[in-house]
């Protein structure tokens, strides 16, 4: 709990200096909504040529890009900052975080906390909000808690895939286009349906990085689509499944990251 009320400290310090800028805030918050609706005029255009994508109708990719991307958004605001891990290895100013009475964690998303990257989220959030109207959709109780499921599964493994892959900097000089390969990748690929991917797309969406069990498959269920992999409706259930240990993962390699580190020597 107190690292929690640090953390809050950090983040509301970084919000209030924020603050005193507003107009290079606003700037910021459109061009992280502008580059976010770039993924939506894609399918937007894809829908112009097809009336569905690997059986799923425009309204259903819309909400599977609105679930994968709002979680997504949650977790850039959050955890993203941890990618400048690589930069204080490599400069050696990781050092700051170790000598404080608090996590090395906590303290590097407080310190690197953004508002500006509210912008990511909000989009898929309005995006979501309007195909829940719209699309059909049967809302059971059931159904209710699949979409929270979803909500929180996919925000916990995309974090997990952040600290993992910024914990890769402790041991490997330059790690920043490696881990937005699995993060920034992976939400793209996140997006569409797995069906129309290549068969070692998805068995790394369903296994390796298996963003495809907390997005793609809940939501086979969620929306009613015809499996052609006639997934078992128990397996739609199953993301904290797959969201638990990959936090686990994540809490453990960070910390033999921190073990590891060893500054600059300077």
């Amino acid at each position: 709990m107190d690292e929690l009320r640090i953390a809050g400290h950090l983040i509301r310090a970084k919000v209030r200096g924020e603050a005193q800028y507003p107009l290079s805030l606003l700037s910021h918050f459109v061009a992280q909504l502008l580059i976010v609706a770039l993924d939506l005029v894609a399918i937007w255009v894809i829908f112009q040529r097809v009336a569905a994508l690997g059986g799923w109708t425009r309204g259903q990719v819309l909400g599977l890009y609105a679930i994968s991307g709002t979680a997504f958004g949650i977790g850039d605001v959050f955890v993203g900052s941890i990618e400048r891990t690589t930069e204080y290895v490599r400069l050696g100013t990781f050092d700051k975080f170790l000598v404080r009475p608090a996590g090395t964690l906590v303290q590097l998303l407080g310190n690197e906390f953004e508002i500006r990257r509210v912008g990511r989220a909000a989009q898929p959030l309005v995006m979501l909000a309007i195909v829940c109207a719209t699309v059909p959709i049967r809302w059971t109780p059931a159904h209710v808690l699949l979409l929270i499921e979803m909500l929180v599964s996919a925000l916990a493994l995309y974090s997990s895939l952040w600290i993992v892959t910024s914990a890769a900097a402790f041991w490997l000089p330059s790690t920043q286009e490696f881990a937005n390969a699995f993060t920034y990748g992976g939400q793209y690929a996140s997006q569409y349906p797995i069906g129309i991917m290549g068969e070692w797309v998805r068995r790394m969406m369903l296994s390796v990085i298996p963003l495809g069990l907390v997005a793609y498959v809940p939501a086979i269920e969620f929306f009613g689509v015809a499996d052609p992999f006639r997934v078992p409706t128990w397996a739609s259930y199953s993301a904290p499944l797959v969201a638990i240990p990959a936090v686990l993962l994540a809490r453990l390699t960070w910390r033999a990251g921190n073990r590891h580190y060893r500054s600059t020597g300077s």
